[in-house]
């Protein structure tokens, strides 16, 4: 393991990592750098990698006037679903993963996806607003559908296959599809992509996936336990840079050490970041998770600027692009923080980190 300065560089020890291995799971808080970690090895091969990340979801957006969800024409992920056919496939995963309550229609013509429940009784519906989790699961229907497809096609010998658009895939990178899900569909949504890693090893596309939610990662990581394949946790200081650390339990808990020792020296040098408050959050949740708590991570904020710092962590933690995004905290905001960090430390005990 090294120290790399530059993601171009980090890109490299993952990609010299795949050459044994069909995957590399990648377990990292929001900030640390997973977006541009994905975005570098999509522009370092173009043709040969297919991403999913947050700007895919960029490619939809709603009109809530006319309760419709908009797909950009001009994207390369529309064209391949109107030339593959693939409506039928996304209708039917967006159901499969959602339990089948609400339909998606597709029109390429207009560029636009409606949403209704056909019960054929008085309880069916159309023009229906789906919540941000379903609108999620919509998108990843489309990337899995594609990438299934991909997978199908690539098992056919060159001369029988029905398009050449995927000759040149080798790289399957996915960046956190589970955004805003509940615990239920995190665990479908990887149980599937592990299945469909299983198929990709028949054809030699690898995955890289990345991802800050413990529980996918330690679905995935159970579900793709096979020799060769790596699971590692990032981790960036501000000074060095970025650092992949082998991991080789399904839940990387030990990384709170680190998560406490940056965040200490971060406070010791006023030098408080968006990370920080991302590794805090994600210390919460462990926490939360471990002691049992039902209310979540927010009942372990308790000091007298909880409701600030919680209003903070919600806000950094669903900032899409955070970690390519400048760094800066409002003074206010680093005050808010030091004092529940501390409070935090001091209420269950956590012994400084070494």
């Amino acid at each position: 393991m090294g120290v790399h300065e530059t993601v171009a560089s980090l890109a490299n020890e993952v990609l010299n990592g795949l050459a044994g291995s069909c995957v590399a799971l990648i377990y990292a808080p929001n900030t640390i750098g997973k977006t541009r970690l994905a975005q570098n090895l999509k522009e370092s091969d173009p043709e040969g990698v297919v991403l999913y990340n947050s700007f895919v979801e960029d490619v939809f957006t709603w009109d809530n006037e006319r309760v419709v969800l908009k797909m950009d024409p001009t994207s390369e992920l529309l064209e391949t679903i109107a030339t593959q056919g693939l409506d039928g496939a996304i209708a039917e995963n967006f159901e499969s993963f959602t339990s089948g309550r609400i339909e998606p229609r597709l029109d390429f013509e207009s560029g636009e996806v409606s949403f209704g429940a056909h019960k054929g009784d008085d309880s069916s519906a159309d023009g229906i607003k789906i919540s941000r989790a379903e609108e999620s699961i919509f998108v990843w229907s489309v990337y899995y559908s594609v990438l299934s497809e991909a997978i199908e096609t690539l098992r056919d010998a060159p001369e029988l296959r029905s398009t050449a658009n995927y000759d040149q895939l080798s790289l399957a990178v996915i960046d956190d599809p589970v955004s805003s899900m509940d615990d239920v569909r995190i665990v479908s949504v990887a149980l599937a992509l592990a299945e469909l890693v299983r198929r990709a090893s028949e054809v030699d596309l690898k995955f890289v996936i990345a991802t800050h939610h413990t529980l996918f990662f330690n679905v995935l990581f159970n579900s793709l336990r096979r020799k060769g394949d790596r699971a590692y946790v990032l981790a960036r200081s501000q000074a060095a840079g970025w650092a992949l650390a082998r991991q080789s339990r399904d839940s990387p808990f030990s990384y709170h050490l680190g998560i406490i020792g940056d965040i200490q020296g971060a406070i010791s040098a006023n030098a408080i970041e968006r990370v920080h408050f991302n590794q805090f959050r994600a210390l919460l949740e462990k926490t939360s998770n471990f002691l049992g708590y039902a209310g979540g991570w927010g009942d372990l904020l308790v000091g007298p600027n909880a409701t600030l710092v919680t209003k903070v962590l919600n806000l950094y933690s669903h900032d899409r692009f955070a970690d390519i995004d400048t760094s800066e905290v409002a003074a206010e905001y680093k005050e808010a923080f030091t004092s529940e960090f501390q409070e935090f430390m001091k209420r269950f005990r956590w012994a400084a980190a070494e």
